[in-house]
């Protein structure tokens, strides 16, 4: 390579790396103008249907955020870098979370088309109020990798925010199965985890393993992870071994009952009466002896 070509790429990367520099720090002091107001406490919008939007935000959670050093204020609220700001078009809070869950497709394209085909997705179009958007799940400004190990054993509790509500079950015609997860096996298994091993994921199935995650079905639909024709495929996934028979041993997060899951019930409910009936025996039997034991030990110091 001669001199001047040399000399042309040196200058072009050169120019690159300023350009890059500058961009840089303008979004830096834009972002500072921004958080010179919004990082101050208590801070709200009304909205036109008299519900407050908190507009507070705390700059070391955002810029421990996967969006903290990667977008700016700007790239999720391109409307508002002039002040004053326009008016909020939304009407409620929900309106709104649902217009910044159209800010999230620019990006997010792949996983918001796949959210559109899913059971989440398609009431959010026929606008029921209760599903979830991606700030439901996400969050806004304190976004965390989904990878991480807290992001996944928290995700049942997050679910169970509304598979947990019987307000909100019910209003749906759906069973609250939060409170039978937990006191399953995976569930059991997942609450220890999370509060012996907070820094380590899970290895017990949790709600996205056997449901999906943007993609999730209907329970009734035959493409669901979990239907019939579906669901040993989505057990081997954890437990490769798993017989044709292996999923039939789910009780569907029912809480066994002479109408759910009876043969369970009854098996718990023999449990229930032999394991404290043997205890105390156990129990008897050694007041028994210990009594026989201290008899003899009397009788020999009297003899």
């Amino acid at each position: 390579m001669g001199r001047l070509p040399l000399l042309f790429v040196s200058l072009t990367a050169f120019a690159v790396l300023l350009l890059a520099g500058a961009a840089a720090a303008q979004a830096a002091q834009e972002e500072e103008a921004c958080l010179s107001c919004h990082a101050a406490e208590g801070l709200t919008l009304t909205l036109p249907g008299k519900e407050s939007l908190p507009v507070t935000i705390d700059p070391k959670i955002f810029k421990q955020s996967v969006h903290g050093s990667v977008l700016t204020c700007a790239t999720c609220h391109p409307n508002n870098t002039q002040y004053p700001h326009p008016k909020v078009a939304a009407k409620t809070l929900r309106d709104y979370k649902v217009a910044r869950a159209e800010i999230c497709q620019t990006c997010h394209s792949d996983v918001a088309k796949e959210f559109a085909g899913s059971i989440h997705g398609r009431a959010l179009v026929m606008g029921f109020p209760d599903v979830p958007s991606c700030t439901s799940c996400h969050g806004a400004h304190d976004v965390v990798q989904a990878s991480t190990p807290a992001f996944r054993n928290n995700t049942p509790q997050l679910c169970g925010t509304c598979h947990g509500d019987p307000r909100i079950m019910a209003k749906y015609g759906l069973r609250p199965v939060y409170e039978a997860y937990i006191r399953e096996f995976h569930g059991v298994t997942t609450t220890l985890y999370k509060l012996t091993k907070p820094y380590s994921p899970t290895p017990a199935a949790i709600c996205y393993d056997c449901h999906g995650v943007h993609n999730i079905k209907d329970t009734n639909d035959p493409a669901a992870l979990v239907a019939a024709g579906n669901i040993l495929t989505t057990c081997r996934k954890c437990h490769p071994t798993a017989g044709r028979l292996f999923a039939s041993a789910w009780t569907e997060h029912a809480t066994p009952g002479p109408q759910a899951s009876p043969l369970v019930y009854y098996v718990q409910v023999f449990y229930r009466l032999l394991i404290p009936s043997v205890l105390g025996f156990l129990v008897m039997l050694s007041v028994l002896d210990l009594g026989r034991w201290a008899g003899d030990r009397l009788k020999g110091l009297r003899g």
